[in-house]
């Protein structure tokens, strides 16, 4: 009789909360929070916010909105032109960062690439386990790190700790062809890159004339 009783309650207040967060967007903290499950999550051009949330949908900060988070689970997260975030991350979708935006802390996505434009800057690390990771320009102040995605640094790009490409885990994850396929790295003549390059999988390295960069250590690197 108590585990039914458990069972039924446990029920009820599953249901009470996808119904409270079942609503195209849901505010709360005197306005500064916008959840959501099942739509887009979208901001005014230069309003503060707290949390933006979501899971089946997008998260757009407008030019120079600012949040403390900005996540989603299936969805972009995109920051416009000078807009700032204290931490972004999704799931199953790609995290762009124009032109001049910042992130003061971690930058992550799971199945989905990085894309940071002009003067834009990741205070924290920039991690991602299948998708490519692109600096246009970019500031990044901790480590770029991927398991199964490309890296490319462009027009003098700075990373300041380091680059990390993780061995493939077994452990449930479905990489089909691209399984064992080298990654490719590619840094630009104007680019920097502090720290070690620490090769775990098969690479093939680019570095063109006149970039700097730290130790490479990986017994699997291809210089290209």
């Amino acid at each position: 009789m108590k585990i039914t009783k458990f069972t039924t309650t446990a029920a009820v207040a599953c249901a009470c909360f996808v119904i409270a967060m079942a609503s195209p967007a849901s505010r709360a903290g005197g306005g500064r929070d916008i959840t959501s499950v099942n739509g887009s999550v979208d901001t005014t051009a230069g309003e503060t916010y707290d949390t933006l949330s979501t899971v089946n949908g997008d998260v757009h900060l407008k030019g120079g909105a600012s949040a403390e988070v900005a996540k989603t689970v299936n969805g972009d997260v995109t920051l416009d032109t000078d807009a700032k975030v204290g931490s972004a991350r999704t799931v199953n979708g790609s995290l762009r960062v124009r032109d001049g935006a910042a992130i003061e802390r971690e930058a992550t996505t799971v199945n989905g690439s990085i894309d940071l434009g002009h003067k834009a800057r990741v205070g924290g690390d920039v991690t991602t386990v299948s998708g490519d990771i692109d600096l246009n320009g970019a500031e990044v102040g901790g480590r770029l790190e991927t398991r199964n995605g490309d890296i490319d640094l462009r027009e003098g790009s700075r990373v300041q700790g380091g680059i990390t490409v993780k061995k493939n885990n077994d452990r449930g994850w479905n990489w089909g062809d691209d399984r064992d396929k080298p990654i490719k790295v590619n840094i630009c003549g104007t680019c920097e890159v502090v720290g070690e390059l620490r090769f775990e999988r098969a690479v093939v390295l680019h570095v063109e004339p006149g970039a700097k960069i730290g130790q490479v250590i990986g017994e699997q690197v291809t210089r290209r």
